[in-house]
Order: structure tokens, then sequence, then C-alpha cells
């Protein structure tokens, strides 16, 4: 069963598996987005990098360009090439879990991307993602997915969700068969 946390904005998804997979001390691959230091200014960037590696600040890691006066342009060839990469690489490498923090309306061109996520869900490799609140259209597809379990995150559960989900995967025969 895979896990997609949900909640509103900066409320700790990402805090949430970052502990959680620190606790379970098992391989892991996947992707990861995140804002830089200027994440409260109106002109900014959002990275993409892979789940175990640390977070890098650089333009080859720019995946949407934020700007103060209009909608985010998104770099569909950045997810449709390195994302793709991310998440066949941890696969490829037998990794105990895949990471997919986070999927959202960015990626709405991004084709290649959302079918290798999509793709992914039928597999018995385990995924711990974040779906963006707000979005629709192609992640509804992962929501709706009878391999997935979404739970949504709050201020109230938040503290008590990484045991819980190390107490679920610790469970899980196909994770521990895994480094």
């Amino acid at each position: 069963m895979h896990i997609f946390l949900t909640g509103e904005i900066q409320v700790g998804k990402t805090t949430i598996i970052n502990k959680t997979l620190k606790q379970l001390k098992k391989s892991y691959g996947g992707f990861k987005t995140y804002f830089g230091p200027d994440r409260g200014a109106e002109d900014r960037l959002l990275y993409m990098n892979r789940a175990d590696e640390p977070n890098l600040f650089t333009t080859d890691h720019g995946i949407a360009v934020f700007k103060k006066d209009g909608f985010p342009q998104a770099d569909t060839t950045k997810f449709n090439t390195y994302g793709v990469e991310l998440i066949r690489r941890a696969k490829a490498t037998n990794k105990a879990m895949l990471v997919m923090d986070e999927c959202g309306n960015l990626e709405c061109d991004a084709l290649s991307f959302q079918n290798e996520i999509l793709k992914s869900l039928s597999d018995d490799h385990p995924i711990l993602g974040v779906i963006k609140l707000s979005s629709s259209g192609w992640t509804d597809r992962i929501r709706a997915h009878s391999k997935v379990t979404l739970i949504m995150v709050t201020r109230d559960n938040r503290d008590k969700l990484p045991h819980l989900l190390i107490k679920h995967y610790l469970q899980s025969r196909y994770f521990n068969s895994l480094r």
C-alpha cells in the first residue's frame, strides 16, 4: 500500500516524511521538490532533487519559476527527463522506499512524468508521497488509485503521523525484504 500525505501549505508534510525516513533507517530514492531560502520572495524558483540528497539551489535543479505578476512557469522538460530519471533510478537500485514529494498542478503538461508516477502506483514498491491539497486533474488519479491511502495532515495529527507511518512500514513484508 502506498501512502500520500496532503494538507495545507507548510503544515508539516515534508517534515513527517523526513522524520519517518530517518527512523526507518532504510534506503530510499525518488524525488523531492523544495523552495530555497527565498521562499517568501515574490520572484523565486522551485527546485527538484533526489530525495536522498541535500537540497541544491542551482538553476540546473530549478523546475519552476514563480513571478510576482503571473502564474508559475514549470519546466515540463525537466519533469519529463530528470523527474522520470529519479523515479526510475530509485526503482532500479531496489531502494526500500520510493519518495514522491510533491505531486501537483505544475506537472499538468509533463505527461511522461505523470505516467511514470501512475505506473509506479501499480508496483509493490512502497511509495511515500505528497499530493498538493489544491491540485486536481492528473493528481486525482493518484488519490483514486486502489493501492493509495491518502492521509490529511493537520496541526492536530502531524506529530503522531511519523510513528504511525513507521509502524505501518515495519509491518510490511515487502518493505522489510529490501535494504
